[in-house]
Order: C-alpha cells, then structure tokens, then sequence
C-alpha cells in the first residue's frame, strides 16, 4: 500500500492522496559498528539474517527482549569500512548497551554513538526511482530509497543542513510533529515513543518484515517462532477514527474486548488513533464503542 498523507477521511473513510513530499530531520540516535565483526554481531542479535548483507545496501530489523517484544527497530546499513545504524527515537541506548554485552572476546567491533555531529533526513512521496534498499553515495551524504515512496539521507549536520535548503527551495516542505503523528497513524507505523511505552511484538504491528524465519537463534526467536506456527494473532494493528480522544493504553470495548490505543491525534473535528484490537473486530468498517466514544475500524495493517 502506498504511503500517503490524509487529507479529508470524512469523504473517503481511509486516505486520500494530495501528493504533497514532505520530509522531517532525525538529529540523534544514530551509531557506526567498526571492525570485521560487526555483521555478524548484529546477525546474533536480531530479526533478521544480515551476516552476508551486501555493500552499499541497507535492511530493517527488529531487537527484542526475551519475551519476543521490540526494545528497537534499526536501519541497517553497509557502508564498506563500517556499518552504520539508525534507531528508532530514544531506543539507541538500549541497543548500543545489548550489543556491547553481546561482543564475544573473540569478535572485533567497535561501537560508536554519533548523536551529535550526523543526521538522518527522511523524505515521503518521492518517485520511486531505485532499486529498494540500494546505498547511494553523493559527496557526503549516503542516500537509500527503503519502500513505499521514502527515500533517507544520512550524512553530517552541515551537509543535511545544506540538503533541506534544497529541498525547501524546491518546494518539499518539513512536517511538523503532529503532523507526522498523523502520518503515522495513517499509515500504520509505530514510533520510538510506543516502542519504549509498549514493547509491542513486531508480528502484531505489521512488522513480519523485519524477520528471517529461516535463521539461527535471536533473542526472543522462540516466541516469534511459536507465534508464527500457530498461524494467528490474538491483536493486530488497527487505525480507526472516534469522535473523542481515545486515553493512550489499554481500553475497554462496550460489549467485551479490549483495545490498546498508541495514539490519537485530532484531524477535522474527529481523532483519528492507532492501536492492537482483537482481530474479530479489525475488519474495516467495524464500529465499537469506548466509553461514550465511538470507534470505526478505517484499516487494518
């Protein structure tokens, strides 16, 4: 499904192109792996198989806790000399604290927080123009077109300081907080924020993606394993509208069942949410009630 901004969910009940690129500016949580090991550290520590990840070609992957839960999601990249990472917000310590834990005496790695000094730029609708997950280089900027109209930068603050004034000259504009709050509800991502609030499991948020159900141990691999072979999901993620704010957490249906909201922001006179709902009533269109507030499943991812 390709991403797109919403626009007006009252006339069309899910999202409506406008066409409009946009961009916003990750300033930290960024790290560079140095040393021969690095690969296969990070290939030891999560979702997916990236001992053999090609130059010049990225991947996410999620890290879990033992309970199979997300304590992160990074983009990986291999630059040549050195594989850089890009966290989701706030989750970089606990990532660079499990990896250094997670360095053999006989493995050699380098890890190294670059949250002053470089930048990632995140760019949406752009034409589809490369090959997905292929790393680009232009002066210092290193470039890669990941899926679904998004293209990242990643390079020194100068240099993406000089890219948005490009990109602001030519009319790509940079979305504000709440507006990129919106996005991602509307398009079904989740952020560093519910990471750390819910350590949801990659499975129930859309996020098979992100696993090798064909490599050797992770942590947390026999819950994604059992998960997967029982075929079904006991939660899956939802966007749906209400027309009060839902309260982030868990949440009570009239009737019976549960919802756990992520997050709710407001859009013309009605709040548009994400959250995990059984999937009995994940199906577009179902309508349920919180409290005084009533809910319409919009999309289920």
């Amino acid at each position: 499904m390709k991403i797109q901004m919403l626009t007006n969910h009252v006339d069309v009940a899910n999202h409506l192109v406008d066409n409009m690129t946009f961009y916003h500016v990750h300033n930290s949580d960024i790290s560079v792996l140095i040393g021969p090991d690095s690969l296969d550290l990070l290939h030891s520590v999560t979702t997916q198989s990236v001992n053999n990840l090609k130059e010049n070609s990225s991947i996410f992957a999620s890290i879990l806790n033992s309970n199979g839960r997300m304590i992160d999601r990074i983009l990986i990249w291999n630059l040549g000399d050195q594989i850089a990472i890009i966290h989701l917000d706030g989750c970089s310590d606990s990532t660079r604290v499990l990896l250094s834990k997670s360095v053999s005496w006989k493995q050699d790695v380098k890890i190294i927080p670059l949250d002053s000094g470089f930048s990632s730029l995140w760019v949406y609708d752009s034409v589809d123009s490369t090959e997905p997950f292929s790393v680009s280089i232009d002066d210092h900027v290193h470039s890669c077109y990941i899926n679904n109209g998004i293209f990242v930068h990643l390079g020194p603050n100068t240099e993406i300081n000089k890219l948005q004034v490009k990109m602001n000259a030519s009319g790509v504009f940079l979305i504000e907080n709440q507006d990129l709050r919106l996005f991602k509800i509307m398009n079904g991502q989740i952020d560093g924020e519910i990471v750390q609030t819910y350590n949801p499991i990659p499975l129930e948020v859309s996020l098979s993606d992100d696993i090798s159900f064909t490599k050797g141990c992770y942590t947390g691999q026999e819950i994604i394993a059992r998960m997967d072979a029982r075929g079904s999901l006991s939660r899956t993620l939802v966007t749906f509208s209400s027309n009060n704010e839902i309260t982030s957490g868990n949440n009570r249906i009239v009737g019976g069942g549960k919802l756990v909201s992520y997050d709710s922001v407001s859009h013309d006179n009605i709040w548009m949410n994400l959250g995990l709902i059984h999937p009995d009533f994940s199906d577009v269109g179902t309508e349920f009630v919180i409290d005084e507030s009533i809910c319409r499943i919009v999309t289920k991812w």
